[in-house]
């Protein structure tokens, strides 16, 4: 039998209540509310609000409101009640009316399925003679309940015409960039194609001659994204299954290319069509209302944007959903549109720039003070030189480190720590990065051009070295780790030139070996880390599996000659100028051992950060070992 306005309103048929007394029928003269809802509507969540109100306004007008939580994602009922009670004690504190749990299914199948359509959030008005008079959206109930409870019941013309209404489901229409993806594909794209090589580089830059539709779609023909690991937006993914589940048609509407739509619609696999951009036009803004008022009509569907080229959409949308955070956006929507929803989602903040910045990497940067330290000439002029020398180079480092993630974001999302890099989850936008990289660049060379033309060079050098690393070197068998290596070295070089003071051999060797060490250590624990994930080796990179015995084999042997490089300092010369109690450093020697060996072992345990200067920094007995080295070089002085 069909449910429908006019008909006897079917039984009560609930056994778990979460709040309020339980009820097993409807008493006459009485007006009910019956809401359907779930746990992960966020319209419910709006409704339910509006439903407190209404409960308390009416209160004495003879209105209960009934909230019947169906089709809550559980694997079973009692898990289902346990979450639901949590969520709503948090949720709604001052909830005033009763809530129930439809874990046996009754329920839905007596009304939710008895109506000509269904969808959630959805509200059942009961009249006082035990007649259905309204089947529809809650938001609708501030027109329909005062005339309820006046004891109008609706005609059977109007039975006809809800039916009508709720036959005719209006579709959701989904924006890409910014809405269901927390990226941008045209960014995605130049730096993909940035990644893979100078010819693909190339052609990416004359491509932006040709104007933005055309330079857009060689761009998306040239790239070559994972649309499986980019990063997509919860909320918007919650309300496109909602929208499934209860029959609802959903399309893609989006200025990106059409390659890139196909891809990730075909992707999902639940997607009813899509529009899209191609190398003629770019579906955006007042066109794209065209397009969709041509395929729907006007107020013909609902559309979920996120940026103002969204407002010629949302003025001639039914419903406008607004994602992020933009309050120019949001406030325009709102004198546009009074039937809209905001959907926040994280946004940046100084935590994930501070992540994005390396901030905890500038503690490698502490190495351009070592060769004042080991000379112990510590005169203020050399002090300053070096500081400013240390915030250059930590500048510079981050604007590396920056670029590096910008380029490296399809293999940092198919790996299991990185993937929740800022730029890589789509915490910070792409763009955002592609200005600041120039920016930190320059304030690197203001720094550095305190100091002395050498030390530019030193830092230009730095910089070639290391940006050559993120666009090829490092996909090099062995060549990556020498030139990590000789980063870490450059950096001891940089503080010599910095305070003017000649660069000891030994000191140089040891950083040769001792940086070459960590970085086979770097390698290793890469290696072993896919290993034990059943994972396949890495495309973009020139190592196997099976290498890593030979790498951590590499990692001891360099770290031993490191240790030999320094014995042969402490029995050498040289030491008997700088040190009073030279014998002292002999001490070194074993503690220098121990943790070169245990850091070994703990990669090989699978214990070591991916970064062994953040376990090093993380770790206590690292801590006790730097702090024992420290305390003989003072012995010793």
């Amino acid at each position: 039998m069909v449910l429908r306005v006019a008909s006897i309103v079917p039984p009560i048929k609930v056994e778990s209540w979460l709040r309020g007394q339980p009820l097993t029928s409807f008493q006459p003269g009485k007006v009910y509310i019956i809401q359907f809802w779930a746990a992960w509507c966020g319209a419910c969540v709006a409704a339910i609000s509006n439903l407190i109100q209404l409960q308390e306004t009416y209160k004495d007008s003879g209105l209960e409101i009934i909230g019947i939580a169906a089709c809550e994602r559980t694997p079973t009922p009692d898990e289902g009640r346990t979450r639901l009670d949590a969520w709503l004690t948090e949720t709604f504190p001052n909830l005033n009316y009763r809530i129930a749990l439809d874990d046996t299914g009754e329920m839905k199948t007596l009304w939710m399925d008895a109506t000509v359509s269904f969808r959630i959030p959805t509200c059942f008005v009961i009249d006082r003679e035990g007649y259905v008079a309204f089947i529809g959206d809650p938001a609708r109930l501030g027109d329909v309940l005062p005339t309820v409870l006046q004891g109008i019941r609706r005609t059977s013309d109007d039975a006809t015409l809800a039916d009508a209404e709720l036959s005719h489901e209006k579709p959701l229409v989904v924006d890409l960039d910014g809405s269901l993806l927390l990226t941008n594909l045209r960014y995605e794209s130049f730096l993909n194609v940035l990644h893979l090589g100078f010819p693909a580089s190339f052609a990416a830059v004359r491509a932006l001659a040709n104007g933005k539709a055309a330079a857009e779609n060689d761009l998306a023909e040239a790239s070559e994204l994972d649309y499986a690991t980019l990063p997509y937006n919860a909320r918007v993914m919650e309300l496109i299954q909602a929208a499934k589940e209860r029959g609802t048609k959903v399309y893609l509407a989006t200025a990106a290319n059409a390659k890139h739509t196909k891809a990730i619609a075909d992707h999902f696999g639940i997607f009813d069509g899509w529009f899209a951009s191609d190398a003629n036009t770019s579906l955006s803004g007042s066109l794209k209302a065209e397009t969709l008022t041509a395929a729907f009509g006007k107020n013909g569907f609902d559309y979920i944007g996120n940026t103002p080229a969204d407002l010629p959409v949302w003025e001639i949308a039914n419903k406008a959903y607004v994602v992020g955070h933009s309050n120019s956006v949001k406030r325009r929507l709102v004198a546009l549109k009074s039937n809209h929803v905001a959907l926040d989602h994280s946004n940046a903040t100084s935590a994930a720039w501070f992540k994005a910045l390396r901030v905890h990497q500038f503690v490698k940067n502490l190495l351009i003070f070592v060769p004042s330290a080991t000379s112990h000439q510590f005169t203020l002029a050399k002090i300053i030189a070096d500081v400013i020398a240390f915030l250059a180079f930590c500048v510079c480092a981050s604007a590396v480190y920056i670029l590096n993630d910008l380029l490296d974001l399809k293999s940092d999302r198919a790996h299991p720590r990185k993937r929740a890099r800022p730029f890589a989850s789509g915490l910070l936008e792409l763009r955002t990065g592609l200005l600041i990289v120039p920016a930190l660049l320059i304030l690197s060379l203001m720094l550095s051009t305190t100091i002395s033309l050498e030390f530019v060079g030193v830092l230009a050098g730095y910089f070639v070295l290391t940006s050559a690393y993120s666009l090829y070197l490092k996909r090099k068998m062995i060549v990556d780790v020498v030139v990590l290596a000789m980063l870490y070295a450059t950096r001891v070089l940089a503080g010599g030139v910095a305070a003017e003071i000649q660069l000891s051999q030994w000191l140089f060797m040891f950083s040769m070996f001792i940086f070459t060490s960590l970085a086979l250590i770097k390698r290793y624990v890469e290696l072993s880390t896919r290993l034990d994930r059943g994972l396949p080796d890495r495309s973009d990179r020139d190592y196997r599996g099976g290498d890593a015995d030979i790498v951590v084999t590499l990692a001891a042997a360099s770290g031993l000659n490191a240790i030999t490089i320094f014995a042969l300092y402490v029995a050498s010369p040289d030491v008997q100028m700088l040190y009073r109690h030279p014998k002292a450093l002999w001490l070194i020697c074993p503690i220098l051992l121990y943790w070169i060996g245990r850091a070994l072992m703990m990669a090989n345990r699978r214990l070591m950060h991916d970064d062994p200067i953040v376990f090093a920094l993380t770790d206590r007995i690292s801590a006790i070992a730097i702090a024992s080295i420290v305390a003989v070089v003072i012995l010793a002085i």
